[in-house]
């Protein structure tokens, strides 16, 4: 089980709906939410000494202030009617290394897709990503797209490519698996003649998740020739009814997805499911 959970409390358009489902799934797990609620990054031209004039930055600063005391108040409100156990904390500093450093102190940190069209104030795609990157605990990335109706993780979708970062999401899921009713397993492209060459059981997988009290997995395979890797795993939870996606993210340098696109910057823009990912 999840002890403590810690959540972006961003004032963006999607706040309501991901601090309702840090609620239900801190419910679900009987955890503490932790509330960050962070200082928008301002332009860097605001602060030079022919930028904008204090006439106009002092009220923007006043508005910002009220925004997270609002948000302070309509989160703790939410989670005191839900029975839940919260702190809100207002830290200051880059939102990237704030949100990384509190993460570190709980179970998984709960941020949302960013939407750009929204919000000026949104989390933007590169501060997720180095917060996913840097963090060193399980990140849970909510769509801008629809609501959840009961907490995350009755029936999962992990990703497993045999890879180092596949075994660590899957470590890092534990509690989520281990409260899990169904569980699936995609792997695109499988290699069963490697693994058998490696002394691999076809069963060991299997095994270790009935060794862990998971749900015993559906095991599904795909071909990447049909679809991308990152669609592939976008069909199959749309599919399966699957409610989260795990994963391992970054396969390949960040540099490299960047350019080249790849399965974790096609999730990360493209998500229809919460995605847990692990870096």
């Amino acid at each position: 089980m999840l002890g403590r959970i810690a959540l972006d409390l961003t004032r963006d358009p999607n706040q309501a709906a991901r601090i309702q489902t840090a609620i239900l799934l801190a419910a679900h797990h009987k955890a503490k939410l932790i509330g960050v609620c962070t200082t928008p990054q301002t332009p860097r031209y605001m602060y030079d000494k022919d930028g904008v004039p204090d006439k106009i930055m002092t009220p923007l600063f006043k508005r910002i202030e009220e925004d997270k005391t609002e948000t302070q108040e309509y989160f703790l409100k939410e989670a005191a009617a839900a029975g839940i156990k919260a702190q809100c904390r207002m830290p200051t500093g880059p939102v990237d290394e704030v949100l990384a450093l509190q993460a570190r102190f709980s179970d998984l940190l709960i941020m949302s897709q960013t939407d750009n069209a929204e919000s000026a104030w949104a989390i933007q795609a590169s501060v997720a990503e180095s917060v996913i990157t840097s963090a060193g605990r399980p990140v849970l990335m909510i769509p801008y797209i629809g609501t959840m109706q009961h907490p995350i993780g009755q029936h999962v979708l992990f990703c497993w490519d045999y890879g180092r970062r596949a075994a660590r999401a899957l470590a890092d899921a534990a509690p989520l698996l281990s409260m899990a009713s169904e569980l699936t397993i995609l792997t695109v492209d499988p290699q069963p003649e490697m693994l058998r060459s490696r002394g691999v059981e076809p069963d060991d997988l299997r095994t270790y998740c009935a060794e862990h009290g998971y749900p015993a997995p559906k095991e599904i395979h795909k071909s990447s020739k049909d679809a991308s890797i990152g669609n592939s795993i976008l069909n199959a939870a749309t599919d399966y009814g699957c409610d989260l996606v795990v994963m391992g993210i970054y396969n390949r340098s960040r540099v490299r997805e960047w350019l080249l696109g790849g399965t974790s910057k096609t999730l990360l823009q493209s998500m229809t499911v919460p995605i847990l990912f692990s870096h």
